[in-house]
């Protein structure tokens, strides 16, 4: 990892500003402390896995912790419908959209794209689950379905 030896040099590094990010995400300073930690210990035990000609560190870590704040919140707000809708009701949200291209058009197993991305394979099925669920409801809406 671009000249960082140990963990406490990630974190003096690079936790002032994701925690900025994951506080502004969430709005509550523990809750923030807890995902840039859980992103840090995460990003050093798969550090294998940072590529960096499809990216930058701080890029990667960005991503690491959006992940973990998008499932802090969706934890805390768990209503399926509001999930799959997410803020505009009916448009498909970023998270939900990548996860079915990459598992029904890529072809990557649920796994591939937990480990791709850093985040539970729960999360990937439920981003698949509700994006399909999301997608069908539109589908039903427009009268384009049986």
């Amino acid at each position: 990892m671009e000249a960082i030896s140990s963990i406490e040099q990630l974190h003096e590094r690079y936790a002032g500003p994701l925690y900025l990010y994951a506080w502004r995400r969430l709005g509550d300073r523990e809750a923030a402390e807890e995902a840039v930690q859980d992103a840090l210990v995460r990003a050093w035990q798969h550090a294998g896995r940072f590529d960096p000609e499809r990216g930058s560190l701080s890029s990667w870590l960005f991503t690491i912790t959006r992940n973990l704040t998008n499932d802090r919140l969706r934890r805390r707000d768990h209503r399926p419908e509001e999930t799959a809708y997410g803020e505009e009701h009916g448009a498909l949200s970023d998270e939900h959209r990548l996860a079915i291209i990459e598992v029904h058009y890529l072809g990557f197993t649920i796994r591939e794209v937990a480990d791709r991305h850093g985040i539970p394979e729960g999360t990937v099925k439920s981003r698949v689950y509700y994006g399909l669920r999301t997608l069908r409801l539109q589908l039903e809406e427009k009268g384009m379905t049986r």
